[in-house]
C-alpha cells in the first residue's frame, strides 16, 4: 500500500473565524466607545469580553492555517493524524485501530476507535472539500471494514 496522504486546508473555518473577529471587533470598538461616554464598568466589561473573544478567533485562525505535513497519512504501517492545534503527530498502528466509523447527525466526524479503550476524531471541516474527506474514509474502511451490524 503506498503512502496517501489527505491535506487539512479547513477553509470555512477560518474565513468564518476571520469574519467573527472582525464583528468582534467592531462590537470592541462600541463598547469602548460607550465606556468614554460614560456608560461606565458595564461598557468596560462588554470590551473586556468581546475584546477576549476576538483574541481567541485571532489564535484559532491563525493555529488553523495550511502547513506542509498537515493532515492524515495512510500507510501500510498505519495511520498518522495531525493534531489541528499542536504540531505534533499521532502514530497509530493498525494493530492498534478496533474500527472506523462516521460520528454525527450528517456523518461529518470520523472515529477511530483504539483497542485499548480510546478514540481519535477527525472531523470534517478541517478538509477543504468534502470528496477529500470521504476519500480519506474510503481508504480506511478499505483496510479496516466497519462493524457489519452497526446501527
Amino acid at each position: 500500500m503506498s503512502p496517501r496522504f489527505y491535506a487539512f486546508d479547513p477553509r470555512a473555518t477560518r474565513i468564518g473565524l476571520f469574519l467573527g473577529a472582525c464583528a468582534l471587533a467592531v462590537l470592541t470598538a462600541w463598547a469602548v466607545a460607550d465606556a468614554r461616554a460614560g456608560e461606565g464598568t458595564q461598557a468596560m466589561a462588554r470590551a473586556g469580553v468581546s475584546a477576549g473573544l476576538m483574541l481567541a478567533f485571532l489564535v484559532a485562525f491563525h493555529r488553523l492555517r495550511p502547513r506542509s505535513g498537515w493532515g492524515v497519512t495512510v500507510d501500510a504501517r498505519g495511520v498518522r493524524v495531525a493534531r489541528p492545534f499542536s504540531r505534533s503527530e499521532l502514530d497509530l498502528h493498525w494493530g492498534q485501530i478496533d474500527s472506523v466509523r462516521r460520528l454525527g447527525r450528517r456523518g461529518n466526524v470520523l472515529a477511530l476507535f483504539l483497542k485499548e479503550e480510546g478514540r481519535v476524531l477527525v472531523t470534517r471541516h478541517l478538509f477543504a472539500r468534502r470528496a477529500v474527506f470521504d476519500e480519506l474514509i474510503a481508504a480506511l474502511e478499505e483496510r479496516l471494514p466497519p462493524p457489519r451490524f452497526d446501527a
